[in-house]
């Protein structure tokens, strides 16, 4: 155990312990750093490099790559931020050329020259090949040019820049998405000076186009040259105030001159419209803590998930006589309750049984026998840690915040909270007041003899008429507690059903399959167990002979109990790459490998084991649509669609995924672009929730094909594709 421990510390904190150091400033720096790294990471066992590999961390060769002192001067700026230092170098390399329309297919083409003399051979070779396949397969450029747009997605930087050059080089017509998209993978890749150009053509082609905006500033924030940066990028934001990428930039370029007030507004803009890990840890750093209400919501919950809105209580009475009527439908009602009860406690044991059984197995794994007596090794911790993590779920840190929210003040937990204490007020105030109640009813109805009887003296109290009593009684009640306790009850339940509700969206992220069965069971158990005690105040004992006369009762009366209904996600978007797909459901998401579409020869390389390297960025793809042609440019962020699909991808590989859309739209399911009640309810801020007033919510998903259009607009990592200095 000890040693699992100390492997992990060890992993995780030579970066922070380098930090305190110092940057490197020299590639000798550089080197001798990753020679120190890769001897801690040589120690790994291979089962602890399962292990991390399983929890989604990958594990680098510190010793490969051979970068220049270009690159590392690129690389290396401010020792807090990570802005770069102004290259002098590559911003010399900008081709001191202006792109025009009939200039545009030679600028490519010389490009695609740089591209054949920086990257390595196996990337041409495979990259040609993919290229080929897909041609031959009747794919056109832009379809070929999205499915390069799909491997940038999962880390193939290298065939993806290359087989998008070719596109853009065969394609007869300047297409914007593709030619956006290809500057993009250019400054990404380490290739900004070339991408300049590009962009600018398109800049000028396409002005006030927030996709090449960012696009441009993230090129000149990869040169190091801040203030254009800065001038493009705030361009971005004045435009859309939630780019995902210009505001997480503009946050480090205010964190680089002490604004820590502004750098934390930008990142939480950007958090806004899309997710990640590193967003999340830079607010962190800057000292604020990230809520529910920053997130964007994944898609549109249903607003009756387990049908509890369908259940419907006996009334209450107003007075003796319905009373004696609704005794019975309330004692038929609450005995379905029970039945019903009974159902679901069965449905719940075998997931009981398979915990107590995982729990069993663990235990064993974790003493490393089947007898399990009591020892530990740390072979068998690092086993049972390899073997039982698995991959986080696509909206788990989303989920958790909002789960933390609604037990503060003000959130759904505290709200409900509220309502039962008014319930238990009523009830505590019942309690001390009905006997004094009942006798001061006695009093008043009490029998005072007229006349002297063998029985009683003139003037005697012998009692008092029952049926008075009872009557006035049982109308105190109703009035001042039945009445008003009804209203409280009413409240409570909603708030309660709204809570579960609100849970169960949550937990649907966070918890495996099997668990948030058992997550629905007891829900349903809780949502019962409420209603039943929600019976009125009784004010008699009422039997089949009662003291005071009333209606003759129908004693099989009942309110039918409603049905359930089950939560079943059916959320489900795809975006369609050709070679692969990336497919979304619910809170999971993973890539489906498919080269079965190409004809040839050709021999898919890629599979499900991993990504080789990753870049910061967002993929936006909708179905083709005439209101977003080709002259407005490359597809936007925020932009009015039919039907889309948006993805934050970072080093981590799919961090976030949303759907856009309009109301009107019927591809799969409803779009829509506003909150419904539900959603309000649940979230106080309602449609003032930064991003969601811009894009639409969805409830079960879009298909986007290989036709779609897509726009990858980039962020401010590069990966250093071009190994080497760019002449």
């Amino acid at each position: 155990m000890k040693n699992t421990i100390l492997f992990l510390l060890l992993f995780t904190c030579l970066p922070y312990a380098y930090a305190q150091t110092g940057n490197p400033k020299t590639k000798a720096e550089i080197e001798a750093r990753q020679k120190e790294a890769q001897k801690a990471l040589d120690q790994l066992t291979p089962e602890q490099r399962k292990m991390m590999e399983q929890m989604g961390i990958k594990i680098p060769d510190a010793a490969a790559g051979g970068a220049t002192d270009a690159q590392i001067g690129m690389a290396v700026g401010s020792a807090n931020t990570g802005v770069p230092k102004k290259n002098e170098t590559l911003i010399a390399a900008i081709p001191k050329v202006t792109v025009s329309l009939a200039a545009l297919p030679a600028y490519i083409k010389s490009v695609n020259e740089y591209m054949e003399k920086h990257l390595p051979i196996s990337t041409k070779t495979l990259g040609e090949k993919a290229y080929n396949a897909l041609k031959q397969s009747n794919y056109s450029e832009a379809e070929i040019s999205n499915a390069a747009v799909g491997l940038w997605t999962i880390g193939k930087l290298e065939p993806a820049v290359y087989i998008t050059g070719k596109a853009c080089l065969n394609n007869k017509m300047a297409d914007a998405d593709m030619l956006s998209n290809f500057s993009a993978m250019l400054s990404m890749a380490g290739a900004p000076h070339q991408a300049i150009p590009l962009l600018e053509f398109l800049n000028q082609t396409y002005p006030d186009n927030t996709t090449i905006l960012n696009n441009l500033g993230q090129a000149w924030y990869g040169l190091g040259d801040i203030e254009k940066a800065d001038m493009y990028l705030e361009k971005t934001t004045r435009i859309y105030a939630y780019h995902p990428q210009a505001n997480y930039t503009q946050c480090l370029l205010q964190e680089s001159k002490g604004n820590t007030t502004k750098a934390i507004e930008k990142m939480k803009n950007s958090m806004a419209y899309s997710y990640s890990l590193d967003k999340l840890n830079k607010l962190r750093q800057l000292g604020y803590k990230v809520k529910g209400i920053d997130m964007r919501i994944p898609f549109r919950p249903n607003p009756n998930p387990l049908g509890m809105r369908n259940f419907v209580r006996p009334e209450y009475p107003k007075n003796y006589d319905e009373e004696v009527q609704l005794k019975y439908v309330w004692d038929n009602f609450q005995k379905s309750i029970t039945d019903k009860n009974l159902q679901l406690n069965q449905q719940l044991q075998p997931y009981i049984n398979n915990a107590a059984k995982q729990a069993e197995e663990n235990y064993k794994k974790l003493t490393g026998n089947q007898k399990g007596n009591g020892s530990v090794s740390v072979s068998s911790v690092t086993n049972l840690s390899a073997t039982s993590a698995g991959p986080t779920h696509l909206y788990e840190q989303t989920a958790q915040r909002n789960l933390e929210d609604m037990n503060k003040d003000g959130g759904l937990a505290f709200r409900m909270k509220a309502t039962k204490k008014k319930v238990d007020s009523l009830m505590r105030s019942f309690q001390a007041e009905k006997d004094n109640a009942h006798k001061n009813f006695e009093k008043k109805f009490s029998v005072i003899v007229n006349n002297e009887t063998e029985l009683a003296k003139k003037g005697e109290n012998i009692g008092y008429d029952a049926c008075k009593v009872q009557r006035a009684y049982s109308e105190w009640v109703y009035k001042n507690y039945n009445q008003p306790l009804e209203e409280a009850r009413k409240n409570y339940l909603h708030q309660l059903r709204i809570k579960i509700e609100e849970e169960l969206y949550w937990k649907q992220f966070v918890q495996e399959d099997d668990v948030f069965a058992a997550t629905q069971i007891n829900a349903k158990k809780e949502w019962l167990a409420a209603i039943s005690e929600s019976r009125y105040l009784e004010t008699a004992h009422i039997t089949e002979n009662n003291v005071c006369p009333a209606p003759e009762p129908d004693k099989n009366k009942t309110v039918k109990l409603a049905n359930f209904d089950d939560m079943h996600c059916a959320y489900k978007s795809t975006i369609d790459l050709i070679v692969l797909k990336n497919v979304i459901e619910c809170g999971k998401t993973h890539v489906e490998f498919d080269a079965g579409r190409l004809s040839g020869s050709f021999n898919f390389e890629f599979d499900n084991k991993g990504n080789d390297q990753f870049v910061n960025g967002t993929l936006e793809a909708t179905l083709i649509d005439k209101s977003i042609s080709t002259n407005k440019g490359p597809l936007q962020i925020g932009a009015s669609v039919k039907a889309g699909v948006g993805i934050e991808f970072t080093s981590r590989g799919v961090e976030d995924v949303y759907v856009m859309g309009e109301a009107s739209v019927n591809i799969k399911s409803n779009i829509i672009d506003t909150f419904d009640d539900h959603i309000a309810e649940g979230h106080s801020s309602g449609t003032k929730q930064p991003g969601m007033s811009d894009a639409g919510l969805s409830d079960k998903g879009v298909d986007v094909g290989v036709s779609g259009k897509m726009s990858l607009i980039s962020g401010n990592m590069s990966a250093n594709v071009f190994v080497n200095t760019p002449k």
